[in-house]
């Protein structure tokens, strides 16, 4: 096993994005990245996307929850300017029930949102 990610996720203009790979027996089995977008800037859901079937997860508003991963995009008030975030996690589930991906993916995205909202000032 091999983690590549940096120790936090304290985006700010001049950091844009964090990402962070988990690979096990040389393949990636988890994916995550933050990325701090300029306010207002346009962003269009993949295809890719919406081919898993998601849903919107209940704690965000502007979110996708599929079988193998979640995303969040938010607006936040930052200490000094407002930005877009947008948070991704995506994983490998061959191991993992059908019936359980879904809440998993959920509570990991709660946890990575509350986290990265307070790492970047979101909501200050």
């Amino acid at each position: 096993m091999r983690v590549d990610a940096p120790a936090d996720v304290r985006l700010s203009a001049s950091r844009k994005s964090a990402i962070c790979n988990i690979y096990v027996d040389g393949k990636t089995r988890f994916f995550a990245t933050a990325d701090r977008l300029p306010e207002g800037q346009h962003f269009v859901w993949a295809p890719a996307v919406d081919e898993q079937k998601p849903e919107a997860l209940a704690f965000a508003q502007n979110s996708k929850l599929w079988d193998g991963g979640a995303a969040v995009v938010l607006t936040c008030s930052g200490p000094t300017d407002a930005f877009e975030l947008r948070l991704w996690i995506d994983g490998s589930v061959e191991k993992i029930q059908q019936d359980a991906r879904r809440p998993l993916f959920t509570a990991l995205m709660k946890k990575y949102l509350d986290f990265a909202k307070e790492q970047t000032g979101c909501g200050v």
